[in-house]
């Protein structure tokens, strides 16, 4: 009695993983509704007859956004640069230590 019951239920969560991944097409559905169409009028930089405005030296403003980053020198900016690698590659270090401390 357990082993058929077991069994129903295996068939029943293996019959269901099954039929969740089976696409549903509009024609399996039995009420199909549609769907009203949309227009996307959308422009892009200005208009067609306007050329992208490109970036100079000349017209970018002299208080443009910096983060603190970058504001620091690269002397500065090494140890954060050194604590990224070593945040990095640890784990695998670590790791390949245990590996051979198993053996």
């Amino acid at each position: 009695m357990k082993s058929a019951v077991s069994s129903v239920l295996l068939n029943f969560a293996m019959a269901s993983t099954v039929m969740s991944f089976v696409p549903v097409t509009p024609m399996s559905r039995q009420i199909a509704i549609p769907l009203p169409k949309t227009v996307v009028n959308m422009g892009f930089m200005g208009g067609d007859d306007d050329p992208p405005k490109t970036l100079t030296r000349e017209s970018e403003p002299d208080d443009f956004f910096q983060t603190n980053t970058d504001k620091m020198s690269d002397e500065d900016k090494l140890p954060i640069a050194l604590a990224g690698l070593a945040f990095v590659s640890l784990p695998f270090i670590a790791g390949m230590v245990a590996l051979y401390a198993s053996k």
